[in-house]
């Protein structure tokens, strides 16, 4: 999978021009490189392993021991006279033993198997879930790359506009046509807008950054969302459905669910305190004297048979862990809940999100071109003598205000398709592509 992973992300940047980097590229190459989701593909990994760890207490258990040991001493003994005699001990004493058991009747393994399916698939769900946020908030830096880029472009055409009304301004004082108060205005609208290009390029810069932040190298270039830009059906189209979608899709409602069944697990495994265990026992023994009793002999000997444990008593402690894993239970299922009224909550936002987006685009796209269609009038208007130098000033300031609110909005949008499906848990490489598909192989700005 890593290799043809590399491969696709290489030839994907092979079929657009030089360093530009698309958000379908972005998304590969963090999934290549991206420390934030190799951190999450490695902790899946290991919390993929406790499928196996709760198995291994159902599995024979093999021990082996083996010890050597020199012994140094003395011997005292008592003959029939009454005479007591001593005897040096020196002698080499080995022990080799080997025991494989096998649990028969252990409910709280069981319960460990049980959890330990449970982990795994809490783990793969929570996995999920990461990649999805991770995959919205790479969108989110990437769109927020192109809207202060975009921003400058307008803040520097903005700036230029009123540039040209200062000069336009003097021009008109010198020649007696014009006031004082009129290159005042333009003056001031001049130097805010001096102050927003300013702004701009302190906004992109960190955008930048936090872009690259996430995929581990810094861009260069970043494609340019197409002036052509057509708005997509949503399907399904009623809140109900994706509501449904989202109960049964949702990683981190899955992944709260899972948690749910090991807190349920834990409370069979305390239970199992009280319950005998039934294990089966086989060994085999090569000492060599091995006691005092068996100096100078060696004792080969292979035994099996059943083992039998039955708690009795453990002071209360039983009973407590019991009451304790109940309560944990009881706080995992309103965890559940919790998340799952999130879930429904972060889906009802990005369906009206998408809905409003929509009309907000539709209604913005003509304010563009009336707020243009005003400027222009205003311009004509000043020279007929029926508007003033603030009138056209405010005309030019709602011009670009619209055309970078269009913008936004259609970043916004974009945005809100991919956090829909997220919410409902289906968020995968054909939603980054729709998402990209909006998106022009031209090169953006030189950073």
């Amino acid at each position: 999978m890593k290799v043809r992973l590399v491969l696709g992300c290489l030839a994907g940047l092979a079929s657009v021009p030089a360093s530009a980097l698309d958000l379908k590229q972005a998304w590969e190459l963090l999934q290549l490189q991206g420390p934030t989701y190799r951190s999450a593909v490695h902790e899946r990994d290991a919390g993929l392993e406790n499928r196996a760890l709760g198995r291994a207490g159902l599995l024979p258990q093999l021990n082996a021991s083996a010890s050597k040991n020199r012994i140094s001493g003395t011997q005292e003994q008592t003959n029939g006279f009454g005479q007591t005699g001593s005897s040096d001990l020196d002698y080499d004493s080995q022990n080799l033993a080997v025991q494989l058991r096998q649990p028969l009747f252990n409910r709280q393994k069981f319960a460990e198997y049980r959890q330990g399916k449970q982990r795994a698939d809490y783990s793969a769900a929570i996995f999920d879930a990461k990649s999805q946020e991770v995959a919205v908030r790479l969108a989110s830096r990437y769109f927020d790359v192109l809207l202060t880029r975009e921003t400058i472009e307008l803040a520097n055409a903005k700036l230029k506009a009123f540039e040209q009304q200062v000069a336009a301004a003097q021009r008109r004082f010198e020649l007696g046509d014009g006031t004082i108060t009129d290159i005042d205005q333009s003056t001031a609208r001049r130097d805010l807008a001096l102050v927003d290009v300013i702004e701009a390029q302190d906004n992109l810069v960190v955008a930048l950054r936090l872009l690259q932040e996430m995929l581990g190298v810094a861009p260069q270039h970043v494609a340019t969302l197409l002036p052509r830009f057509a708005t997509q059906v949503l399907y399904p189209d009623n809140l109900q459905d994706w509501l449904s979608k989202a109960q049964a899709n949702n990683p981190g409602l899955r992944a709260q669910q899972f948690s749910q069944g090991v807190a349920q697990e834990e409370v069979k495994r305390a239970r199992a305190g009280h319950w005998p265990t039934l294990d089966l026992v086989l060994g085999y023994t090569d000492s060599e004297s091995d006691s005092l009793s068996t100096i100078n002999q060696q004792n080969r000997y292979a035994s099996a048979g059943v083992e039998f444990n039955m708690p009795l008593f453990a002071g209360g402690a039983v009973s407590a862990k019991v009451r304790q894993a109940i309560a944990s239970r009881e706080q995992a299922g309103e965890e559940v809940n919790a998340t799952r009224e999130e879930v429904f909550s972060a889906t009802t936002r990005e369906f009206r999100g998408i809905q409003s987006g929509q009309a907000r685009i539709n209604a913005l796209q003509k304010a563009v071109v009336s707020t243009e269609r005003a400027q222009d009038s205003a311009q004509k208007g000043f020279r007929a003598g029926s508007s003033t130098n603030l009138d056209i000033l405010n005309a030019e300031e709602q011009a670009f205000i619209a055309r970078r609110d269009l913008l936004e909005a259609k970043l916004r949008y974009l945005l809100a398709h991919l956090q829909l499906a997220a919410a409902v848990g289906l968020l995968g490489d054909d939603d980054i592509r729709l998402a990209n598909a909006h998106l022009g192989p031209e090169l953006g700005l030189n950073y």
